[in-house]
């Protein structure tokens, strides 16, 4: 490549850079821009409580209307600063929620149909008919009211081997709710059922397969 070639290639190089400069600097002069000195949005709105625990379980839902990103970054703020809102009068004597159903509770109104439509996840790694193969997981044929490891041939790891006790309504919806927490160490894949109605279903329908004789919890005296 000459020298020519190369004075072509800088001077396009140089005129490009001259129509960008000037073509932004004569948009200034056209058209002006003018930025507000304050925010579109209140303060005070970016202020409000925010129930983070509701929007932590609800993720990544929960920033669905409009300004809710704003009033949780405002919210953020403040806490990081040390100011937490403090809730309004109204909030202070509003009737507290009642606290959610105990399991006795939820067991005398739970469908065992229900629970066996759910079941249907647990499927793919158990059998569920008296005398049934097990799979990944023990068959759950009378799981209710047995011991915790117990179902022979079963190669159970040493953290469900060793548990103490055995599988009452009150500690299958325990370990059903978040099998990694109830029995940490347990080789069971599986996230946990978080709605306490939807467990209860499916231990309705559990202790329908040759449990029937356990008892199951009472349901407590409302407050």
């Amino acid at each position: 490549m000459d020298g020519w070639e190369w004075t072509k290639i800088g001077a396009a190089v140089g005129m490009a850079l001259v129509v960008a400069l000037g073509g932004g600097w004569l948009a200034d002069r056209l058209v002006g821009v003018s930025y507000p000195g304050s925010p579109a949005y209140k303060p005070a709105d970016l202020a409000q409580p925010v129930d983070l625990a509701a929007l932590q379980r609800s993720w990544p839902a929960g920033l669905n209307e409009p300004g809710d990103h704003n009033r949780l970054a405002g919210f953020m703020r403040v806490v990081d600063r040390g100011g937490v809102p403090l809730p309004s009068a109204d909030a202070a004597t509003a009737t507290p929620a009642a606290p959610p159903p105990d399991l006795g509770t939820l067991l005398a109104s739970a469908d065992p149909a229900r629970g066996k439509s759910a079941a249907g996840v647990c499927a793919s790694c158990h059998t569920f008919e008296q005398g049934g193969a097990d799979r990944t997981g023990p068959n759950l044929w009378g799981v209710v009211g047995r011991d915790v490891g117990s179902h022979g041939g079963f190669a159970y790891s040493q953290a469900i081997g060793t548990h103490p006790g055995n599988w009452t309504y009150e500690e299958l919806d325990r370990y059903l709710a978040s099998p990694a927490r109830a029995i940490p160490g347990n080789k069971m894949a599986f996230a946990g059922i978080r709605r306490p109605q939807d467990r209860a279903n499916l231990l309705a329908y559990l202790g329908s397969l040759g449990s029937a004789g356990v008892p199951r919890p009472a349901p407590k005296a409302a407050p």
